[in-house]
């Protein structure tokens, strides 16, 4: 083996323990993982009041495109909240079940685009069919996560509805 790839190897090998200790240094439990979610949980929810306030009484008058703002401000800030979930460091014992869940989120997120879209091109059937969707997508979601008994982190769908 050659000098430089003798230091090459070694500094791979720094690397891999580096990132090694990192993992196990970032090891936390479901309590732990609960603990830092729920306050991201929380800012959304509080923010989906503030940004929802209004939407069902403007779908219910026809002010189709008035509403759609809500949703397009609400699918930005659970998409703000799912980037801050993504970062958190998972327990490994429940990383599988947490990356299902975060798909539903981005489902969910999702399911808010098409509702904004919909209700812009004034399409109030289609944007209901899809708050259906989202109310099936936030059950599939809530009984993901349902044995870590979150508060915040339960996805109330009525906060979303288009109906």
């Amino acid at each position: 083996m050659s000098r430089k790839t003798g230091a090459v190897w070694l500094a791979a090998m720094l690397v891999a323990l580096g990132l090694a200790s990192v993992a196990v240094a970032a090891e936390i439990s479901r309590d732990e993982f609960v603990a830092r979610a729920e306050p991201i949980c929380r800012a959304d929810t509080e923010a989906n009041r503030r940004i929802f306030k209004g939407a069902k009484d403007e779908v219910k008058a026809g002010k189709l495109s008035r509403a759609s703002v809500h949703f397009t401000r609400g699918a930005a800030a659970l998409g703000k909240a799912i980037a801050q979930l993504k970062a958190l460091p998972r327990p490994t014992a429940d990383a599988a079940k947490l990356v299902r869940w975060l798909g539903y989120l981005e489902a969910e997120q999702e399911l808010l685009v098409r509702i904004a879209r919909a209700l812009a091109h004034g399409d109030k059937a289609k944007a209901q069919t899809l708050s259906v969707r989202l109310n099936r997508n936030s059950n599939l979601a809530n009984n993901t996560v349902l044995a870590f008994g979150f508060d915040y982190c339960r996805i109330d769908p009525s906060r979303f509805s288009a109906q």
